[in-house]
């Protein structure tokens, strides 16, 4: 059986076959056995051109999405990141793709929120926003299963040190932005992260948030405090 690669697409063909769906007839357009990610890398022919192209679409989101519909933008998502679609996130972790570049995605992931999310005036955004980190940082210690133990720090090598450091750096500027869904989604990933520095910041921010705050907020954010969120 041949599968799909997606890094035969330009960028544009790129956004073009995660985005530009009819939702009406086509939501899950993506759970198609062509796509099937559980191959790993088996007929990918440049891993490197799809994370480029990640960085570049997460780099210009705003403007690179702006003619899709939230719904398009939705189905979009969770066809890049989820089980039984493309897992695009995998190729995050891979060393044949140059560490620079993977740092550089993966910071480039801060500006979906700063200017998307946090500026979108929608009663209620598409959950993809709310699962995107769980998807991202899940998917980091998922591939480590049988070398070594999820929040196991000390056992990562020097290059995923970095990559786990990259992705905490990221989700704390998150954190700081001036929009309160964008925190939550924030703390949604830091609760999935396991990185050595969560439970400070974490508390940090349920000091200072703490006053205004639900007894169900502070215990998800206790959750999330201490990496038990679902």
């Amino acid at each position: 059986m041949s599968f799909f690669d997606l890094s035969q697409l330009s960028f544009e063909e790129f956004v073009s076959f995660f985005f530009d769906h009819d939702i009406a007839t086509e939501e899950y357009w993506y759970q198609n056995p062509e796509f099937d990610s559980e191959l790993d890398d088996e007929g990918v022919a440049s891993p490197p051109v799809i994370v480029e192209h990640m960085t570049c679409l997460f780099t210009n989101f705003a403007g690179t999405v702006s003619k899709f519909s939230l719904q398009q933008i939705n189905a979009a998502i969770w066809a890049m990141f989820t089980y039984g679609s493309f897992r695009l996130q995998k190729h995050l972790w891979l060393p044949s793709v140059p560490l620079p570049a993977r740092l550089q995605c993966i910071r480039s992931m801060y500006f979906v929120y700063s200017d998307f999310v946090a500026k979108s005036t929608v009663p209620e955004m598409e959950n993809c926003f709310q699962m995107w980190w769980d998807f991202v940082a899940s998917s980091f210690w998922e591939q480590l299963i049988g070398r070594i133990e999820e929040g196991n720090v000390a056992a990562l090598n020097t290059e995923q040190r970095e990559l786990l450091d990259a992705m905490f750096e990221t989700l704390s500027k998150l954190l700081l932005l001036p929009d309160e869904r964008t925190q939550g989604y924030a703390l949604h990933g830091l609760g999935h992260l396991h990185h050595p520095g969560v439970q400070k910041l974490v508390q940090k921010f349920l000091d200072e948030h703490r006053h205004k705050m639900s007894d169900d907020s502070i215990r998800w954010i206790e959750m999330c405090r201490d990496g038990k969120v679902m």
